[in-house]
């Protein structure tokens, strides 16, 4: 069988995780870590397996043992999926068939290396999954199988790990950004009253696939009216009318991480008055670049943030800046309550946002914002999109 060509880590890059990660499992005495499939959230659920072992994505079935001290086991549907992975990285060597059921296979691993305390990753407390998404059946099936050993949560661990990201990953992070510049500049080039909504959603698809990206990743779509849609999920085959707004939140992928933009549209003339809204978020986003430094407080963020909004004549909406990564990384800053838990954090070089301060008025039904992907390096922060932030006219 011939090489698969995907993007693929270096083995230093291998090397830095794998380090890090076992550094914080000799502090809470683990001996293993285990993920287990779920492809859910668009293959984000997936995350911290594929950050330990590459392999992942398009809706693969992946599970993982990560020990302390011995060779990582990563078992995947069956032997095509061995021979496919085996020549696509060079990460994992221990590859073995689930044949459909995954409780079996970690078992053995488990047993295999000895392990007396195992983290569970994803049991509880994800960013965006505080109930967890670990399937049940076959947690309790492991767990049945070694009644001495000790299972605990694993997710902070993981998500800490992620959440700085080393200058390979920005890299991929910023393929990502160009991915999906192409994939909006496609969209533009079809939008107009009378193509159905899902033409723009299928040149978006093409174009990320055509330039290396992977498709299943968040896309949210709306259009309609003369105030902001709700851009949601479903795909319809509604025609573009005359008047229209479209209101987009999408990310592109490259070898699973995440950049993120929006682009609002008006079919026709745009409504001064959310043209004026808009420029407010985009003079708003141009400063809190200058303002995002390593050190820099999210109590601090947010206040600026709301501070400015409201000197604008608007008010703050919700989700201002939420790491971008693999998938739904920490940290979280959500933007719309000046009071939260995570005040006192700080910014770190190796952080990467998605950016998106928000500008509503009254009972919008959505709110408008400039947005992009940002890294924060050394020295600030540093746009990774070449796009230029505009609402269009199309």
């Amino acid at each position: 069988m011939e090489k698969p060509i995907i993007p693929t880590f270096s083995l230093a890059e291998r090397d830095r995780r794998w380090s890090a990660v076992r550094a914080e499992m000799k502090k809470t005495k683990l001996d293993a870590v285990i993920g287990l499939p779920n492809q859910g959230h668009w293959d984000q659920f997936g995350a911290d397996t594929r950050y330990l072992t590459q392999i992942g994505g398009f809706q693969n079935e992946v599970a993982a043992v990560f020990p302390l001290e011995a060779e990582p086991t990563v078992i995947v549907r069956g032997a095509n999926e061995i021979e496919w992975w085996g020549l696509a990285q060079d990460w994992i060597k221990d590859l073995r068939p689930s044949r459909r059921s995954y409780g079996e296979p970690v078992i053995q691993r488990l047993k295999e290396i000895r392990a007396e305390r195992v983290g569970v990753i994803g049991l509880s407390g994800m960013v965006r999954a505080p109930e967890g998404v670990v399937p049940w059946g076959t947690y309790e099936k492991i767990r049945a199988a070694l009644p001495a050993v000790e299972f605990e949560n694993a997710t902070d661990l993981m998500q800490h790990a992620r959440s700085i990201k080393s200058a390979e990953e920005i890299a991929f992070i910023e393929k990502a950004a160009e991915i999906i510049g192409s994939a909006i500049g496609a969209m533009i080039e079809i939008a107009r009253p009378g193509v159905p909504e899902n033409y723009l959603i299928a040149e978006l698809l093409r174009e990320m696939t055509r330039q290396g990206g992977e498709p299943i990743t968040m896309l949210l779509f709306g259009a309609g009216g003369t105030e902001v849609p709700w851009a949601q999920r479903v795909f319809t085959s509604r025609p573009l009318k005359q008047g229209d707004l479209i209101n987009t939140e999408v990310e592109g992928r490259y070898a699973g991480y995440i950049a993120q933009a929006l682009q609002p549209i008006a079919l026709g003339p745009r409504p001064d008055a959310i043209v004026k809204m808009y420029d407010a978020t985009k003079i708003i986003f141009d400063k809190m670049l200058k303002l995002l430094k390593p050190g820099v407080s999210f109590g601090d963020i947010v206040a600026f943030y709301q501070e400015e909004v409201r000197a604008a004549g608007y008010e703050p909406g919700e989700a201002l800046m939420h790491g971008r990564g693999l998938g739904e990384d920490a940290p979280m800053v959500w933007g719309g309550v000046s009071d939260f838990p995570e005040a006192r954090q700080q910014l770190k070089t190796g952080h990467v946002f998605i950016l998106k301060p928000a500008a509503r008025k009254g009972a919008m039904r959505d709110s408008i914002r400039a947005g992009d992907t940002v890294a924060i390096e050394s020295n600030g922060a540093r746009r990774l999109g070449q796009r230029p932030l505009e609402f269009l006219a199309a």
